[in-house]
């Protein structure tokens, strides 16, 4: 079942399921699941891939499956052992020793990720000081901070009162692509306040598809009884959405599937919001949908609008 803006589906019982349109999938998501599906193709397995490709645990296992390997260093590759690094990117330190080492490197770094290292690399030979709003152990503020020299990083408005007396005049903002819209405006509204005076360049690297999905829990939140964000623990554009749903004022949960719910969670529930992560497959949406079914919830009706669809072109070795 494909979950389309505008889907309305009416039946008896008062009962309602509410989908979040637009969910799921990004761009960034499919042109890196794609590119590790074209390198089994092409070289057969196994393909090793740095970490795990996108953080949704059903992917991993599917891909696993097929003869994917994940790996968190390169110190056990096999010799000549084709590599791809995930969506999230790799500080160059990394890139580097891989190469170094021979292997076959396949970049499915998202390109929006790409242009963040590339602003990193820019801002940071202009003499600006680089502070980087995200988490500091997640592996694209760990590949974004390895594009410089120096830099500080912030995950909360506390951090911004941490941070050292900063002398230089010229400082550019940047922020990991999957964090609450609404958070990062708080976070950086905070350190033009704390540098007060200081030239601040501030870059919106936030990504479409997180900022899409975000307005469209907000309104998904305001006509429900609770949210269910379907995604993986580790998924933190999928926690930020669970976030979203409960600041707005809703309970909320994040489930990896249709047999994640909490116990006792759906008693009581007339209007049941449902959205997922950018890095969660249809299916899982749909099994969701499917098992509420079964547990009286038949009117299916959605709120928001599908987004423009992008494409980005995967690696060079596989668009002939």
């Amino acid at each position: 079942m494909r979950i389309a803006g505008g889907m309305q589906m009416k039946h008896k019982g008062g009962k309602k399921i509410i989908i979040a349109v637009p969910h799921g999938f990004c761009a960034g998501v499919r042109r890196a699941l794609e590119t590790v599906e074209k390198a089994l193709e092409l070289y057969g397995k196994p393909v090793y891939v740095r970490h795990e490709i996108v953080h949704n645990k059903y992917v991993v296992d599917s891909l696993r499956e097929k003869g994917v390997v994940f790996l968190e260093s390169s110190s056990k590759l096999p010799k000549k052992a084709h590599l791809v690094f995930s969506a999230h990117g790799v500080p160059p330190e990394v890139e580097d020793d891989v190469a170094r080492k021979g292997y076959d490197i396949i970049d499915a770094t998202c390109p929006l990720v790409k242009k963040i290292h590339l602003q990193a690399v820019s801002y940071s030979s202009k003499g600006y000081t680089i502070i980087i709003v995200g988490h500091k152990k997640h592996p694209e503020v760990v590949g974004t901070a390895g594009q410089v020299d120096e830099c500080h990083i912030v995950e909360s408005l506390k951090d911004v009162e941490k941070l050292p007396e900063i002398k230089n005049k010229r400082i550019a903002c940047l922020t990991q692509t999957t964090l609450s819209a609404d958070d990062t405006r708080e976070i950086i509204c905070a350190i033009k306040k704390r540098f007060r005076g200081r030239k601040i360049a501030v870059l919106n690297d936030i990504c479409y598809a997180t900022q899409n999905r975000q307005n469209a829990v907000k309104a998904l939140a305001k006509k429900c009884d609770a949210v269910f964000i379907i995604g993986s623990e580790n998924s933190s554009n999928a926690n930020r959405l669970r976030e979203v749903a409960e600041k707005t004022g809703a309970k909320a949960y994040l489930i990896s599937g249709e047999k994640g719910a909490p116990p006792n969670t759906l008693r009581g529930l007339k209007k049941i919001g449902i959205s997922a992560g950018a890095s969660t497959p249809e299916i899982l949406i749909s099994k969701f949908i499917s098992f509420l079914n079964k547990k009286g919830w038949h009117d299916i009706e959605t709120i928001g609008s599908e987004e423009k669809k992008i494409v980005f072109r995967l690696p060079e070795r596989f668009e002939n």
